[in-house]
Protein backbone atom coordinates (compact mmCIF):
# COMPACT_ATOMS: atom_id res chain seq x y z
CA UNK A 1 0.00 0.00 0.00
CA UNK A 2 2.84 2.12 1.09
CA UNK A 3 4.40 1.94 -2.53
CA UNK A 4 0.90 2.80 -4.27
CA UNK A 5 0.30 5.75 -2.23
CA UNK A 6 3.66 7.32 -2.83
CA UNK A 7 3.34 6.63 -6.47
CA UNK A 8 0.22 8.10 -6.98
CA UNK A 9 1.03 11.27 -4.90
CA UNK A 10 4.31 11.49 -6.78
CA UNK A 11 2.23 11.53 -10.28
CA UNK A 12 -0.33 14.22 -8.55
CA UNK A 13 2.69 16.46 -7.98
CA UNK A 14 3.68 15.77 -11.52
CA UNK A 15 0.15 17.51 -12.46
CA UNK A 16 0.66 20.20 -11.16
CA UNK A 17 2.28 23.59 -13.72
CA UNK A 18 4.63 26.06 -12.38
CA UNK A 19 6.07 23.82 -9.71
CA UNK A 20 9.69 22.59 -9.44
CA UNK A 21 10.70 19.18 -8.21
CA UNK A 22 13.73 17.56 -6.57
CA UNK A 23 14.28 13.45 -7.27
CA UNK A 24 15.03 11.87 -10.29
CA UNK A 25 13.72 8.60 -11.26
CA UNK A 26 16.52 6.54 -9.04
CA UNK A 27 15.99 8.80 -6.19
CA UNK A 28 12.04 8.22 -5.75
CA UNK A 29 12.90 4.81 -6.10
CA UNK A 30 15.31 4.91 -3.16
CA UNK A 31 12.92 7.04 -0.99
CA UNK A 32 9.90 4.58 -1.29
CA UNK A 33 12.54 1.68 -1.25
CA UNK A 34 13.17 2.91 1.81
CA UNK A 35 10.11 4.07 3.48
CA UNK A 36 8.60 -0.13 2.24
CA UNK A 37 11.95 -1.70 4.00
CA UNK A 38 11.82 0.20 7.48
CA UNK A 39 7.80 -0.26 7.53
CA UNK A 40 8.55 -3.58 7.05
CA UNK A 41 11.17 -3.85 9.59
CA UNK A 42 8.53 -2.10 12.17
CA UNK A 43 5.76 -4.76 11.27
CA UNK A 44 9.02 -7.95 11.85
CA UNK A 45 9.60 -6.18 14.96
CA UNK A 46 5.98 -5.78 16.51
CA UNK A 47 5.31 -9.27 15.86
CA UNK A 48 8.26 -10.59 17.64
CA UNK A 49 7.41 -8.42 20.76
CA UNK A 50 4.04 -9.19 20.46
CA UNK A 51 4.03 -13.22 20.39
CA UNK A 52 1.87 -13.39 23.59
CA UNK A 53 -0.96 -11.65 22.59
CA UNK A 54 -1.17 -12.78 18.99
CA UNK A 55 -1.06 -16.19 20.37
CA UNK A 56 -4.98 -15.24 21.19
CA UNK A 57 -5.68 -12.18 18.68
CA UNK A 58 -3.79 -14.31 15.73
CA UNK A 59 -3.52 -17.66 16.62
CA UNK A 60 -4.21 -18.94 12.60
CA UNK A 61 -1.90 -16.14 11.10
CA UNK A 62 0.75 -15.86 13.57
CA UNK A 63 4.60 -16.28 11.57
CA UNK A 64 7.01 -15.56 14.50
CA UNK A 65 7.56 -18.53 16.85
CA UNK A 66 6.02 -21.02 13.99
CA UNK A 67 7.16 -20.54 10.47
CA UNK A 68 9.96 -18.36 11.78
CA UNK A 69 12.03 -18.41 14.89
CA UNK A 70 12.31 -15.39 17.11
CA UNK A 71 16.44 -15.34 16.33
CA UNK A 72 15.26 -15.65 12.48
CA UNK A 73 12.80 -12.93 12.93
CA UNK A 74 15.38 -10.48 14.73
CA UNK A 75 17.58 -11.03 11.51
CA UNK A 76 14.75 -10.41 9.63
CA UNK A 77 14.05 -7.03 10.91
CA UNK A 78 18.15 -5.69 11.50
CA UNK A 79 18.43 -6.46 7.73
CA UNK A 80 15.28 -4.93 6.73
CA UNK A 81 15.84 -1.63 8.72
CA UNK A 82 19.67 -1.18 7.99
CA UNK A 83 19.25 -1.63 4.57
CA UNK A 84 16.16 0.95 4.56
CA UNK A 85 18.56 3.09 6.76
CA UNK A 86 21.70 2.85 4.61
CA UNK A 87 18.75 3.88 1.50
CA UNK A 88 18.03 6.91 3.05
CA UNK A 89 21.21 8.11 4.05
CA UNK A 90 22.35 7.42 0.27
CA UNK A 91 19.41 9.63 -0.81
CA UNK A 92 19.60 11.99 1.43
CA UNK A 93 23.62 12.17 1.07
CA UNK A 94 22.54 12.67 -2.84
CA UNK A 95 20.11 15.45 -2.80
CA UNK A 96 22.61 17.53 -0.64
CA UNK A 97 20.08 17.86 2.31
CA UNK A 98 21.54 15.32 4.83
CA UNK A 99 19.41 16.29 7.79
CA UNK A 100 16.56 14.91 5.81
CA UNK A 101 17.95 11.58 7.33
CA UNK A 102 16.62 12.46 10.60
CA UNK A 103 13.61 10.94 8.99
CA UNK A 104 14.39 7.81 8.67
CA UNK A 105 16.57 8.23 11.73
CA UNK A 106 13.37 8.68 13.83
CA UNK A 107 10.98 6.64 11.66
CA UNK A 108 12.89 3.26 12.81
CA UNK A 109 13.50 4.34 16.19
CA UNK A 110 9.80 5.28 16.81
CA UNK A 111 8.80 1.40 15.11
CA UNK A 112 11.05 0.03 17.40
CA UNK A 113 9.89 2.12 20.96
CA UNK A 114 6.22 1.07 19.61
CA UNK A 115 6.89 -2.01 19.32
CA UNK A 116 8.87 -2.52 22.55
CA UNK A 117 7.06 -0.34 24.89
CA UNK A 118 4.55 2.34 23.74
CA UNK A 119 2.07 0.08 22.02
CA UNK A 120 1.19 -1.34 25.64
CA UNK A 121 -0.21 2.35 26.88
CA UNK A 122 -3.88 3.92 26.05
CA UNK A 123 -3.81 6.16 22.67
CA UNK A 124 0.03 7.24 22.89
CA UNK A 125 0.87 3.96 20.30
CA UNK A 126 -2.08 4.72 18.33
CA UNK A 127 -1.38 8.25 17.84
CA UNK A 128 2.10 7.14 17.19
CA UNK A 129 1.25 4.65 14.22
CA UNK A 130 -1.36 7.44 13.06
CA UNK A 131 1.34 10.28 12.85
CA UNK A 132 3.76 7.81 11.13
CA UNK A 133 0.98 6.58 8.58
CA UNK A 134 0.21 10.81 7.92
CA UNK A 135 4.43 11.20 7.66
CA UNK A 136 4.64 9.06 5.11
CA UNK A 137 1.78 10.47 2.93
CA UNK A 138 3.86 13.77 3.52
CA UNK A 139 7.00 12.52 2.74
CA UNK A 140 7.25 12.16 -1.23
CA UNK A 141 6.25 16.32 -1.26
CA UNK A 142 8.13 16.98 1.81
CA UNK A 143 11.39 15.75 -0.26
CA UNK A 144 10.58 16.99 -3.63
CA UNK A 145 8.74 20.25 -3.10
CA UNK A 146 10.95 21.54 0.14
CA UNK A 147 14.18 21.44 -1.22
CA UNK A 148 13.69 23.19 -4.44
CA UNK A 149 11.84 25.77 -2.93
CA UNK A 150 13.45 29.65 -3.17
CA UNK A 151 12.13 33.21 -3.30
CA UNK A 152 11.04 32.70 -6.82
CA UNK A 153 8.65 29.83 -6.33
CA UNK A 154 8.19 29.79 -2.57
CA UNK A 155 4.44 30.84 -2.72
CA UNK A 156 3.41 27.87 -5.49
CA UNK A 157 5.92 25.37 -3.76
CA UNK A 158 3.80 26.16 0.07
CA UNK A 159 0.68 26.45 -1.57
CA UNK A 160 1.24 22.70 -3.39
CA UNK A 161 2.88 21.29 0.00
CA UNK A 162 -0.08 22.39 2.21
CA UNK A 163 -2.38 20.38 -0.26
CA UNK A 164 -0.55 17.44 0.98
CA UNK A 165 -0.35 18.28 4.57
CA UNK A 166 -4.29 18.32 3.73
CA UNK A 167 -3.98 14.61 2.42
CA UNK A 168 -1.68 13.43 5.56
CA UNK A 169 -4.27 14.88 8.33
CA UNK A 170 -6.72 12.61 6.35
CA UNK A 171 -4.62 9.10 6.48
CA UNK A 172 -3.57 10.52 10.33
CA UNK A 173 -7.20 10.37 11.16
CA UNK A 174 -8.52 7.13 8.96
CA UNK A 175 -5.33 5.60 10.75
CA UNK A 176 -6.13 6.58 14.43
CA UNK A 177 -9.82 5.38 13.99
CA UNK A 178 -8.94 2.06 12.44
CA UNK A 179 -5.89 1.81 15.40
CA UNK A 180 -8.64 1.97 17.59
CA UNK A 181 -11.02 -0.47 16.34
CA UNK A 182 -8.16 -3.33 15.90
CA UNK A 183 -7.95 -2.60 19.75
CA UNK A 184 -10.92 -3.65 20.10
CA UNK A 185 -11.03 -6.48 18.21
CA UNK A 186 -7.40 -7.62 20.02
CA UNK A 187 -8.44 -6.57 23.65
CA UNK A 188 -8.70 -10.70 24.73
CA UNK A 189 -5.10 -10.88 23.92
CA UNK A 190 -3.78 -7.62 25.08
CA UNK A 191 -5.56 -8.22 28.39
CA UNK A 192 -3.47 -11.63 28.50
CA UNK A 193 0.03 -9.96 27.66
CA UNK A 194 -0.64 -6.96 30.36
CA UNK A 195 -1.39 -4.36 27.38
CA UNK A 196 -3.60 -1.33 28.79
CA UNK A 197 -4.84 -0.39 25.66
CA UNK A 198 -7.98 2.27 25.16
CA UNK A 199 -10.14 -0.48 25.06
CA UNK A 200 -9.24 -2.39 28.30
CA UNK A 201 -9.03 1.00 30.34
CA UNK A 202 -11.99 2.32 29.00
CA UNK A 203 -14.35 -0.63 27.93
CA UNK A 204 -14.99 -1.70 24.60
CA UNK A 205 -17.78 -0.16 23.94
CA UNK A 206 -16.76 3.62 24.96
CA UNK A 207 -13.90 3.30 22.96
CA UNK A 208 -16.35 2.22 19.62
CA UNK A 209 -18.47 5.43 20.87
CA UNK A 210 -15.45 7.32 20.77
CA UNK A 211 -14.23 6.05 17.45
CA UNK A 212 -17.62 6.82 16.02
CA UNK A 213 -17.44 10.36 17.56
CA UNK A 214 -13.70 10.88 15.71
CA UNK A 215 -15.14 9.64 12.54
CA UNK A 216 -17.98 12.05 13.01
CA UNK A 217 -15.30 14.55 13.72
CA UNK A 218 -14.07 13.75 10.42
CA UNK A 219 -16.89 13.88 8.28
CA UNK A 220 -17.01 17.20 8.70
CA UNK A 221 -13.71 18.50 8.17
CA UNK A 222 -13.87 16.66 4.92
CA UNK A 223 -17.43 17.77 4.02
CA UNK A 224 -16.13 21.49 4.84
CA UNK A 225 -12.90 20.83 2.42
CA UNK A 226 -14.92 19.38 -0.01
CA UNK A 227 -17.54 22.05 -0.43
CA UNK A 228 -14.94 24.91 0.62
CA UNK A 229 -12.13 24.07 -2.11
CA UNK A 230 -13.75 21.79 -4.68
CA UNK A 231 -17.26 22.93 -5.32
CA UNK A 232 -16.99 23.80 -8.61
CA UNK A 233 -15.92 20.95 -9.50
CA UNK A 234 -19.06 18.38 -9.52
CA UNK A 235 -17.02 15.15 -10.21
CA UNK A 236 -14.75 15.80 -7.36
CA UNK A 237 -17.58 16.61 -5.10
CA UNK A 238 -19.55 13.40 -6.19
CA UNK A 239 -16.39 11.10 -5.65
CA UNK A 240 -15.46 12.40 -2.12
CA UNK A 241 -19.58 12.21 -1.17
CA UNK A 242 -19.51 7.90 -2.58
CA UNK A 243 -15.86 7.29 -1.90
CA UNK A 244 -15.28 8.62 1.83
CA UNK A 245 -17.95 10.48 3.12
CA UNK A 246 -20.26 8.06 2.51
CA UNK A 247 -18.37 4.89 3.95
CA UNK A 248 -17.56 6.82 6.98
CA UNK A 249 -20.73 7.20 7.63
CA UNK A 250 -21.64 3.45 7.21
CA UNK A 251 -18.72 2.83 9.74
CA UNK A 252 -20.32 4.82 11.76
CA UNK A 253 -23.43 3.14 11.92
CA UNK A 254 -21.51 -0.44 11.96
CA UNK A 255 -19.45 0.82 14.95
CA UNK A 256 -22.16 1.86 16.91
CA UNK A 257 -23.64 -1.74 16.78
CA UNK A 258 -20.64 -3.73 16.62
CA UNK A 259 -20.09 -6.62 19.22
CA UNK A 260 -18.70 -9.36 17.74
CA UNK A 261 -15.05 -9.70 16.40
CA UNK A 262 -15.94 -10.05 12.42
CA UNK A 263 -18.00 -7.04 12.65
CA UNK A 264 -15.25 -5.15 14.19
CA UNK A 265 -13.01 -6.83 11.42
CA UNK A 266 -15.19 -5.95 8.71
CA UNK A 267 -15.21 -1.84 9.94
CA UNK A 268 -11.57 -2.40 9.95
CA UNK A 269 -11.78 -3.26 6.60
CA UNK A 270 -13.92 -0.81 5.11
CA UNK A 271 -11.92 1.98 6.62
CA UNK A 272 -8.30 0.33 5.01
CA UNK A 273 -10.24 0.47 1.72
CA UNK A 274 -11.52 4.46 2.47
CA UNK A 275 -7.79 5.17 3.02
CA UNK A 276 -6.62 3.30 -0.23
CA UNK A 277 -9.53 5.16 -2.29
CA UNK A 278 -8.74 8.40 -0.59
CA UNK A 279 -5.32 8.24 -1.78
CA UNK A 280 -6.04 7.03 -5.36
CA UNK A 281 -8.50 9.85 -6.14
CA UNK A 282 -5.40 12.87 -5.03
CA UNK A 283 -5.03 13.22 -8.78
CA UNK A 284 -8.42 14.25 -9.32
CA UNK A 285 -8.55 16.13 -6.24
CA UNK A 286 -5.45 18.25 -7.57
CA UNK A 287 -7.20 18.40 -11.11
CA UNK A 288 -10.15 20.48 -9.32
CA UNK A 289 -8.07 22.42 -7.09
CA UNK A 290 -5.74 23.49 -9.72
CA UNK A 291 -7.85 24.10 -12.95
CA UNK A 292 -11.32 23.57 -12.22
Amino acid sequence: MIIVMQCVIRYAIAQIEDIDITLSTLGLLFLILATVLIAAGGYVINDIYDVVADKINKAKKRIVGISVDEKQAKLIYFTLTFTGLGLGFILTNLMAHPIYFIYFLLSAGSLYLYARFIKKYALIGNLLVSILVGLSVILVPLFELVPATNTSNNEEQLGAFMVFISVGIFAFAITLIRELVKDIEDIQGDHVAGYKTLPIVLGAQRTARFSVVLTLIIITFISWYTFTFLYDYKIAVATVFFAIIGPLGYCCSKLWEATKKSELSHVSLILKVIMFVGICIIPLLIHAIYYA
